[in-house]
């Protein structure tokens, strides 16, 4: 009957332990994929497309003090619909090389009241796709935590039931 008790008082810390440990990063990777949803998402509504090119690269410092490695970005110029010139650097950066080559035409979507809010339309594109993949990801991890938890409980009511037959 002791041994029963252990065993049950053991499975229900691991699915509370394993619960937790799903649900608190499933929970703020969901923040952070609606975040990138809602930004992207932001960029299609009331804005403008221009035709850009790529004039110059920036290289930024990514990763933690351990680990540094080099990312670039490409800075985009563009002309909107009334003729004024703007550049921007583009939020998307890859490491060792940019996405986009000095040169090359980019399509460019910007804030129509702001233009100085632009970037490229892949860029766009990669956030709402790579924001709505995470999103669904995480509420997976979000459901599953909460279930374990939910059955950590069940396991403390069925132990309780046991022992006082």
């Amino acid at each position: 009957m002791t041994a029963t008790t252990i065993s049950t008082s053991t499975v229900r810390r691991f699915f509370g332990l394993l619960g937790w440990i799903l649900l608190v990063p499933s929970a703020l990777t969901a923040l952070g994929a609606a975040w990138m949803l809602s930004s992207g998402l932001g960029m299609l509504g009331g804005t403008h497309t221009a035709t850009g090119r790529v004039v110059a690269h920036q290289e930024v410092r990514t990763g933690s003090q351990g680990r540094r490695s080099l990312a670039r970005q490409s800075i985009v110029e563009f002309a909107t619909s009334d003729g004024r010139t703007h550049r921007f650097t583009d939020g998307v950066g890859r490491q060792g090389q940019a996405v986009h080559d000095i040169g090359e035409t980019v399509t460019v979507r910007y804030d129509a009241k702001d233009p100085s809010r632009a970037e490229i339309g892949s860029s766009t594109t990669f956030k709402v796709l790579g924001g709505g993949v995470l999103l669904l990801f995480s509420g997976v991890g979000v459901l599953v935590g909460w279930l374990l938890l939910r059955l950590r409980s069940k396991a403390g009511a069925v132990a309780a039931h046991a022992t006082s037959d």
